[in-house]
């Protein structure tokens, strides 16, 4: 369960995870070793309580393929860390276009800075700096 208190989703560390620790109940039981390298979870007393997955479709263009937060953990603002902390990542790897695509609305990445271009798809154009 979530402590009370002060506890901010910046409070929740964020890593590259090891093979025992793939987020397969978030993410799902496909994920392979070489996977690891795109897939991010955040932890909260040893227990993976988000994750996100993403995909480099060219050296400028890159998609979170997949996103998920702990039922417990929502509505906190942690998926908006994780989508903030993904976007980072697409930023660092050289990517100037990143692109989400869920089979929903959701509805905080506007929040984030992406466009919505159609129902769930949406972009962000990200500026070198």
């Amino acid at each position: 369960m979530i402590e009370c208190g002060n506890v901010t989703p910046r409070d929740y560390p964020i890593f590259r995870p090891y093979w025992c620790e793939r987020p397969t109940e978030l993410l799902g039981d496909s994920i392979t070793e070489e996977d690891l390298d795109w897939i991010r979870i955040a932890k909260h007393n040893g227990d993976v309580i988000a994750a996100y997955w993403i995909e480099q479709h060219d050296p400028f263009n890159f998609t979170i393929k997949s996103f998920a937060v702990d039922k417990v953990y929502r509505k906190q603002g942690l998926g908006r860390w994780m989508v903030l902390h993904a976007v980072g990542l697409i930023e660092s790897k050289g990517g100037r276009t990143a692109h989400a695509q869920f089979d929903k609305p959701v509805s905080f990445l506007e929040a984030c800075g992406f466009t919505c271009v159609e129902p769930g798809r949406y972009v962000m154009e990200l500026t070198p700096d």
